[in-house]
């Protein structure tokens, strides 16, 4: 009988246990890796979530947790999902439990708490009489379409003033005017930095124009200048939107920050007969129908005083250039320049649209000018925006962009001022 041998298994085979031997090893690898990305997601929207419960005070600590919803709010929520999906590896093969357990508490919280803060913004959006896209929020999508026309208003100190102007889609024949004026202390900035924003509004059909005004600087105070050149582009504005058909009976002033506070003295000063031009005595001054102010200096004194200077640029020093010193060295000027000066119950109908968590300019100073001139009979409305800082519409296309937009559009709405 012949007998037939199997040849022995060599122990260099390739078909050994090597590869099995490997691919454990690099999923477990994987896993572990998933679940510290997933922590430090999870843990870095918990800091941005938890640091609104921290008074601001200009710390850079502070700044970030209250600027980052209003613009990035709904990407913001994509990523705690993110966080979430990339535990369940680790969590379903039941191994490093203290990670496992330190990844999904962050991630949990980061979700929870991004859902909720998103979702309170997006609320106070609509309980405005706003609204929010949210496909648009995520994709950020906004219009990068410059101004139809650049021209200049007035030519003062051998200076041309710049004039934007938008037109709505439809052209301009019938649409309400809207006169924008930029923000930035007063001593920087330009019509030509806020295209789309201005051009958001001519979007939903407003004839829109944007315009510059003399800044400040140490040696330059602009009290009495830059409310007199707004005063004259107004009346310029008129002009220029009559001349092309379109409806000057609706007449809104709109601003930013600075130009918030240029916005309310204008209209309100207006409505008092007591707005002086740069374009001359004889250029009348019309009163706006609406004033509609984003984060004003409401309030010069408490701005000054408690103003906060988180990024290097601080309130005293841009309200010292535009006085020329300090408010208290300055009565006069500090008196002719506050909106407060012309408050009554003939002023416009004015909106101000107040982010809760702005210490730069402070919050409580615009609360406290709304609620004086509601007392003096004033039809003054603020809409307060929760978990938002100073300049939380700066993109058109985010939540805090698409908010002041469909709130100031409704608004205007309600006064028969909207397109």
């Amino acid at each position: 009988m012949t007998t037939h041998e199997q040849p022995a298994a060599s122990s260099s085979s390739p078909s050994s246990g090597t590869a099995p031997t490997r691919r454990p090893e690099r999923l477990r690898r994987t896993r572990t890796a998933a679940a510290v990305v997933a922590a430090i997601i999870g843990g870095v929207i918990t800091y941005l979530a938890l640091g609104n419960v921290i008074p601001g005070g200009g710390s850079l600590l502070t700044l970030a947790p209250a600027h980052v919803w209003a613009h990035y709010g709904p990407q913001i929520v994509l990523a705690s999902v993110a966080a979430v999906l990339l535990c369940i590896p680790l969590w379903r093969a039941g191994r490093r439990r203290v990670l496992r357990s330190v990844a999904v508490g962050l991630a949990a919280v980061a979700l929870i708490a991004s859902t909720t803060i998103t979702g309170m913004i997006v609320q106070s959006a609509y309980a405005a009489g706003g609204s929010i896209d949210l496909v648009r929020a995520v994709t950020m999508s906004t219009s990068t379409e410059g101004p139809d026309d650049v021209t200049s208003y007035v030519t003062v100190d051998g200076e041309a003033q710049q004039a934007r102007i938008y037109e709505p889609e439809g052209g301009a024949e019938g649409a309400p005017v809207m006169m924008f004026i930029h923000g930035g202390g007063w001593y920087m900035g330009a019509a030509a930095d806020v295209d789309s924003i201005v051009r958001s509004y001519a979007t939903q059909g407003f004839y829109v124009i944007s315009v510059d005004y003399r800044l400040a600087d140490a040696d330059t105070a602009t009290w009495d200048t830059a409310p007199a050149d707004v005063a004259c582009a107004l009346s310029w504005t008129v002009q220029r939107a009559a001349a092309a058909g379109a409806d000057t009976e609706r007449l809104t002033v709109l601003g930013d920050s600075a130009g918030g506070h240029l916005s309310l003295l204008l209209g309100w000063s207006a409505a008092e007969g007591a707005a002086a031009s740069s374009c001359g005595a004889q250029a009348e001054v019309p009163v706006p129908d609406a004033v509609i102010a984003s984060y004003p200096v409401g309030d010069l004194t408490y701005t000054y005083e408690n103003g906060a200077a988180p990024l290097g640029v601080d309130p005293r020093e841009f309200t010292r250039f535009f006085l020329g010193g300090e408010p208290t060295a300055f009565p006069e000027r500090l008196r002719a320049v506050s909106p407060a000066t012309y408050l009554s119950a003939d002023v416009p109908p004015t909106l101000v649209l107040q982010p809760e968590r702005d210490d730069f300019i402070p919050a409580e100073g615009n609360y406290r000018l709304v609620e004086q001139a509601q007392q003096a009979g004033a039809d003054v409305t603020i809409a307060r925006v929760p978990f938002a800082w100073h300049g939380f519409d700066g993109d058109p296309g985010s939540i805090g962009g698409q908010l002041k937009t469909t709130v100031v559009v409704n608004w205007l709405d309600g006064y028969g001022l909207a397109p």
